[in-house]
């Protein structure tokens, strides 16, 4: 059996949420902009790939 296979880059935040940024890498400017909104709410995160 055949699985396919879905690459996901995702935002995990240090109190557990998480936001999916799309199926491409993401640019320098969507990451920034990603760390500036967690940075304006006091939080900290990962950048990943699922």
């Amino acid at each position: 059996m055949h699985a396919e296979t879905e690459t996901r880059w995702m935002v995990l935040g240090t109190d557990g949420r998480h936001v999916s940024l799309g199926r491409t890498e993401p640019s320098a400017t969507e990451v920034a902009t990603t760390s500036d909104a967690l940075a304006a709410q006091g939080l900290s995160g990962w950048l990943a790939r699922m």
